[in-house]
C-alpha cells in the first residue's frame, strides 16, 4: 500500500507540471533521443561536455557531477564512446545500413572524424554520447538483508536471476529514432559509461594503465562472494578476476575473507569518475564517501552495499536489470515479486548458482529481440 500511494503522489506532482495535451509515460528509452529536432525549444548538438554529434549539453541534468561525468569518461578513453546497436532490417531498411543522419562532415570538436573513421559502424545505430546510455530509464530495488551473510546470499542469487527478469521486463526497442534488433538498454549504458582506455580494452599493450580489463564499468558481477549456506563452489568464480592485489593482501590482513577481499579490490581497479575538491578530505572511520566514490560507479546487475558508517541503515542489496514499465502498476508489481522472490530464496536456501561465466551468456542473450519468446538461458536443474 505505502509503495502505491507514493507512486500515485509522485504521478500527481509530474502531472500538474504537463499541458492538457501532455500524457505521462514511464519508459525505458526516449525514442527520439538524439534524433533531429527532438528538444522543445531546439538545441544545437555543439556542447563542449559531450561534443556529442547528436545530443545538446542541455539535455544533461546542471549538478556538476554530471556534465562532469560526461566530459570524464570522453577524456579518460582518449576518445568518444562508441554504442553501436543491431539495427532492425525490415522491408525499407537498405543492407548494409548505412546512417545517412551522422553529421560525418562535422569538423567543431577533435572527436569529430571518430564516426567517419570507423567508429560508427554498418547496420547498426550509432551514439556517441553517455546521455544516451544515462539517458535510459530502469527499475531497481533496494532490498535490506538481516546480516552481511544474507545480503551475500541475497546478492549472488539475484545476479543469476537478472538476465531472465531483464528479459521479462524489456521494454527498450528503440534508439535515435531507430527501432533496434533488440528489446533492452543494458548494453547501450555498459557502453555509454566505458572509460576504459586502449590499454585496459586490450588494444595495445599495457605501458601507463595496471590493467587489461574485460568489461566496462557497467556490466554483470564478476565474482560471487558466497555464503555460509553451503551452496558455493570455487569452480563457479571461473573468470580470471582482474583486482587490485596490493588492497587484496591490505584486506585480508585486516581479517576480510578471501571472497569479500577480492571483490574489493576489484572495484578498486577502476579510478574515480568525478572526485569534489571540498570532499578530498575525509575521517574514513566516520565517512565512506571515498569508498561510494569507487562503489556508486561501478554499475554492475547487482550491487553489495555495506552499511555506512554510524548509521542505523542495514546491509543492502540493490538488484539493478530490471527494465522500467508503462504504467505504475506493472512497475509496482515487478517490485513487489523481486521482494517475494528475496524472501522465498532465504526462507527455502534455494540455490540458484551457475558460472559466472554462463551469467554473462545469458545477459547477452536477454538483449536479443523476444528473448523472452525465443531464446534459452543457462539455469541450474538441480
Amino acid at each position: 500500500m505505502i509503495l502505491f500511494v507514493f507512486l500515485n503522489c509522485r504521478r500527481e506532482i509530474a502531472q500538474s507540471s504537463l499541458k492538457d495535451n501532455e500524457l505521462l509515460l514511464t519508459i525505458g528509452s526516449y525514442p527520439e533521443l538524439g534524433s533531429g529536432d527532438f528538444l522543445e525549444p531546439p538545441h544545437k548538438a555543439n556542447g563542449t561536455f559531450s561534443r556529442s554529434l547528436f545530443l545538446p549539453d542541455e539535455v544533461i541534468n546542471p549538478h556538476p557531477r554530471f556534465r562532469t561525468l560526461a566530459a570524464n569518461i570522453r577524456e579518460r578513453r582518449g576518445a568518444k564512446v562508441a554504442i553501436n546497436m543491431p539495427i532492425f532490417h525490415d522491408t525499407n531498411t537498405p543492407k548494409p545500413f548505412i546512417d545517412p543522419t551522422i553529421p560525418y562532415e562535422r569538423d567543431l570538436f577533435p572527436g569529430d572524424r571518430e564516426a567517419k573513421d570507423g567508429a560508427a559502424l554498418p547496420d547498426h545505430i550509432y551514439m556517441d554520447a553517455m546521455g544516451f546510455g544515462m539517458g535510459c530509464c530502469c527499475l531497481q530495488i533496494t532490498m535490506q538483508a538481516p546480516n552481511v551473510n544474507q545480503a551475500r546470499r541475497l546478492y549472488d542469487q539475484l545476479a543469476v536471476v537478472g538476465a531472465v527478469m531483464m528479459t521479462l521486463s524489456a521494454s527498450s526497442p528503440i534508439f535515435r529514432g531507430y527501432l533496434a534488433d533488440i528489446d533492452c538498454r543494458w548494453n547501450v549504458i555498459a557502453a555509454a559509461v566505458d572509460d576504459r582506455t586502449r590499454e585496459e580494452r586490450g588494444e595495445i599493450p599495457l605501458a601507463k594503465d595496471r590493467f587489461v580489463i574485460p568489461k566496462s564499468r557497467y556490466g554483470t558481477i564478476d565474482t560471487f562472494l558466497g555464503s555460509d549456506d553451503g551452496h558455493f563452489r570455487s569452480e563457479y568464480n571461473d573468470l580470471d578476476l582482474v583486482y587490485d592485489h596490493d588492497i587484496y593482501k591490505y584486506l585480508l590482513a585486516q581479517g576480510i575473507d578471501d571472497l569479500m577481499a577480492r571483490h574489493i579490490a576489484h572495484l578498486f581497479i577502476r579510478d574515480p569518475l568525478v572526485i569534489f575538491e571540498e570532499l578530498l578530505e575525509q575521517d574514513d572511520s566516520v565517512s565512506a564517501d571515498h569508498f561510494e566514490n569507487i562503489q556508486s560507479t561501478n554499475w554492475q546487475n547487482v550491487r553489495f552495499k555495506p552499511p555506512p558508517p554510524n548509521s542505523p541503515i542495514g546491509w543492502r542489496v540493490e538488484f539493478r536489470p530490471l527494465e522500467i514499465q508503462l504504467t505504475d502498476y506493472e512497475n509496482a508489481a515487478f517490485s513487489v515479486f523481486m521482494i517475494l522472490l528475496a524472501r522465498a530464496l532465504l526462507a527455502y536456501d534455494i540455490n540458484f548458482y551457475i558460472p559466472v561465466t554462463r551469467m554473462d551468456i545469458n545477459m547477452q542473450r536477454a538483449h536479443s529481440r523476444d528473448a523472452v519468446l525465443n531464446k534459452k538461458f543457462y539455469f541450474r536443474r538441480n
